[in-house]
């Protein structure tokens, strides 16, 4: 059974009729939130980006299914260069659990590029995982003061003959806050909650433990 994830929800339901052309930085696990935006607002337009060339082709085959390919397009896309698109041209903008992959130069760029895109008083949706996260804990962990990245073990190899890690620029309030506001977005609201999180596509597997999240909504002025 699919487990339903609060922060998602909380992103989908931001989406208004207004809300016309909508960007969605890194692409949902099998374009959940994406194809339920449209279904919220059916007079949108959804880019949705990625860096992952697998994942857009699953993606793509789910939202053909849906009979949904010509409202939500799919594009490999790095969001911490140059974007293609004109000044003010999205009203809403959703980055859930994608942010987080950027180190601090990476997401300055990020941050400039998604303020320049967005429309004025566009509304711009993030989630990033949190410094408490529970796997900050575990034995390995270190954190690099110029990059800003958390250097975590991959649980999946714990046991194994070959060590893995994954890297992680983790937020606290104050952080997410300052680089939003240096960017020159105005904080609407922050929530710090828990959630368990998927490990497969599918989201049929999750986390033994929820991980800290930081939900961010913030405007261009």
């Amino acid at each position: 059974m699919e487990v339903k994830s609060i922060s998602e929800i909380n992103g989908i339901n931001l989406v208004e009729n207004t809300d016309l052309n909508i960007l969605s930085v890194g692409i949902s696990t099998a374009g959940n939130a994406e194809i339920e935006m449209a279904k919220k607002n059916p007079n949108c337009h959804i880019i949705a980006t990625t860096i992952d060339e697998e994942g857009i082709k699953l993606t793509k085959e789910v939202i053909t299914k849906q009979g949904l390919e010509d409202r939500i397009e799919l594009k490999i896309e790095d969001i911490s260069k140059k974007m293609k698109y004109k000044d003010n041209y999205f009203d809403y903008i959703y980055a859930r659990l994608v942010l987080h992959y950027l180190d601090n130069e990476k997401l300055k760029n990020a941050l400039t590029e998604i303020y320049r895109v967005l429309n004025t008083n566009g509304k711009f949706f993030i989630v990033v995982r949190s410094i408490n996260a529970w796997e900050t804990k575990l034995e390995g962990t270190s954190y690099d003061d110029v990059t800003g990245l958390t250097k975590c073990i991959d649980l999946k190899s714990k046991d194994t003959d070959s060590i893995k890690y994954y890297y992680r620029r983790l937020h606290s309030k104050e952080s997410i806050t300052k680089f939003l506001e240096e960017a020159g977005f105005k904080i609407e609201h922050i929530k710090i909650y828990d959630e368990y999180l998927s490990i497969d596509y599918n989201r049929k597997q999750m986390n033994d433990k929820p991980s800290e999240l930081i939900e961010v909504l913030a405007r261009k002025v």
